[in-house]
């Protein structure tokens, strides 16, 4: 209970902390708001003085005009009030948001193995949003009832204090049953919203994979499945609307119950000479005016624990590793013996499993070197360790002189490097748009230029509006080798000193093949070339070959020196 009590107050107090930079905003629209239940809280009184000056033949004129300004003025707060509140509300879940999506950006790469993304954007999305009803509405409307509540409960105390008494023992007593059933809203509520994730998680999961999905003829299965995952949404919101349901009676009791008692009650105090009729009137108006901010106490306990669980998902999100971005000191590059790029003793295991176990070999400045290997023999982790999308367990990485973990931060290392995924993936948008990713603002010659050596030159002049063609979801409208091409210009756009290629032949035909044997040997003269390779040709082209085999090398020079260790049944000629 005191843990659990513990995680409640942290929670509102990162909710306090999101606040920043539009509190005051906050307190402007609350300060209207009270003001605007003061003047309600006036309203009772007044009337009980107009009653008083007819039932004496007074004039009650003025009374009147005082109680419509007090109507005019207390609907024009409120109504500022909201507008003020709401705005506020969307700033904060805007920040909160953004701090979100810059946090996603940003993970560790062994975060993204472990958790869903569909599950990361609906807390990203969805449960921003019910936030944002918490902090523009609930929380300030609890805020504001409370002590709308608390003033006119001591007004009808200094009015009459056995009535009130009467009164808050029934209030008391529904009170106390929604008090019970919070716990288990609270419960069901996380529950549906980690499973509106779950649901949100496969979707993506599924469409991501339509093509895969349909040739399978798993719609069914997938729809089942899918269907699992709504049931239990299902489920926990139909249990959290069960708890919820009593809440509506429970205040219903406390007005209806308040209201009879004060009519009963009060006839008899009045007979009895113990109050007069205009302060039953008062106090007849109280209890009904602070109905509804007493109804609203109890609707918006469930609502912040709707809120405070949303915002305790995005708390975790913000929670999670990110990449270290702590600057370095970087020198120019270096000439001479040691240039080029050099990789020392590399260890890393992932989970339980040793990946690379002491890989070590140098590639030349300004050379191609091949990495070819049987399948699970560590080239595509060798790579992610060069992209520093994951640190080595032991062992270095030195490129000019320089190592790369030491002398660079991780921004300023994949400055100086390009990759070519082996599936490519392209974003939504136009050709020039993918191609131009790493560098938006290079030149049109250079474009051009890279366009070419890419071999996309044929493709750009047949598209209908040439580089500034949308290219669909994914690249869909473009085939597997025109997605692999425009992944290399893109690469090579940036101009780095080091190229990574993950089999960058592997949805080329054989014309496209030859090409692109060429323009890695123009591409050599620019900068240092390092391919994971299983095609003949792409092996045969290199400079230099290493074979990796169960995380080591176990060979290293030209095609001939290695060819009796190369997998020969991953070579294709």
């Amino acid at each position: 209970m005191d843990e659990e009590l513990e995680t409640r107050r942290g929670t509102l107090r990162q909710l306090w902390s999101w606040t920043r930079g539009s509190r005051r905003a906050l307190l402007t629209a609350l300060g209207c708001a009270l003001t605007g239940a003061a003047l309600g809280l006036a309203q009772p009184l007044l009337v009980n003085s107009t009653i008083e000056a007819a039932t004496n033949s007074r004039s009650v004129a003025g009374l009147l005009v005082l109680l419509a300004a007090l109507f005019a003025g207390q609907a024009l707060l409120q109504a500022w009030s909201t507008y003020r509140l709401d705005r506020a509300g969307e700033g904060i879940v805007r920040r909160l948001r953004q701090a979100m999506i810059d946090q996603l950006l940003r993970l560790r790469m062994a975060v993204y193995d472990r958790q869903r993304v569909g599950d990361l954007i609906s807390r990203t999305t969805t449960d921003t949003t019910l936030l944002r009803d918490v902090l523009a509405t609930d929380a300030a409307n609890a805020v504001v009832n409370s002590i709308v509540v608390a003033g006119g409960v001591a007004v009808m105390v200094w009015l009459d204090p056995l009535l009130a008494t009467v009164v808050l023992a029934v209030t008391l007593s529904s009170g106390l049953v929604v008090a019970a059933v919070l716990k288990g809203i609270r419960r069901e509520t996380v529950a549906a919203q980690d499973a509106t994730g779950s649901l949100a998680a496969d979707l993506e999961r599924v469409l991501s994979a339509i093509r895969t999905v349909r040739v399978n003829r798993a719609e069914s299965r997938e729809s089942a499945a899918l269907a699992g995952r709504n049931g239990a949404v299902y489920t926990h919101n139909v249990r959290a609307a069960r708890l919820s349901a009593v809440v509506s009676p429970a205040i219903d009791l406390a007005v209806q119950g308040s209201l009879i008692v004060v009519i009963v009650v009060g006839l008899s105090r009045v007979s009895a000479g113990a109050m007069t009729v205009g302060e039953l009137v008062a106090f007849l108006l109280y209890v009904n005016y602070l109905a509804a901010p007493m109804s609203g106490l109890f609707d918006i306990a469930p609502a912040l624990q709707t809120g405070l669980a949303a915002l305790e998902r995005a708390q975790e999100v913000l929670d999670l590793p990110v990449e270290s971005e702590r600057e370095r000191r970087t020198a120019a590059p270096t000439s001479g013996p040691g240039a080029g790029l050099v990789l020392r003793d590399l260890r890393f295991r992932y989970t339980d499993r040793d990946i690379l176990r002491g890989t070590s070999f140098h590639v030349p400045r300004n050379s191609c070197t091949a990495v070819a290997g049987p399948s699970g023999a560590g080239k595509s982790t060798l790579f992610s360790l060069l992209g520093r999308f994951y640190e080595p367990d032991s062992g270095s990485i030195v490129f000019d002189g320089r190592d790369v973990h030491t002398d660079h931060s991780i921004a300023q290392w994949r400055a100086r490097i390009g990759l070519v995924e082996q599936h490519s993936p392209l974003m939504y948008g136009t050709l020039r748009d993918n191609i131009g990713y790493a560098a938006p603002d290079a030149d049109e010659t250079w474009l051009r230029q890279v366009v070419d050596m890419a071999g996309l030159t044929a493709l750009v002049d047949r598209l209908p509006s040439g580089l500034d063609t949308e290219v669909g979801e994914h690249g869909s409208s473009l085939s597997g080798g025109e997605q692999q091409r425009v992944a290399i210009a893109r690469a090579l756009l940036a101009r780095p000193e080091i190229l990574l290629l993950d089999e960058p032949t592997s949805h080329l035909d054989a014309a496209n093949e030859q090409l692109l044997t060429r323009t890695l040997r123009r591409i050599s003269a620019e900068c240092t070339l390092l391919v994971i390779a299983h095609r003949l040709s792409t092996i045969r082209a290199a400079d230099q070959v290493v074979v990796l085999d169960a995380g080591q090398v176990v060979a290293t020079g030209g095609y001939d020196d290695v060819r009796d260790l190369l997998p020969q049944h991953r070579v294709t000629a």
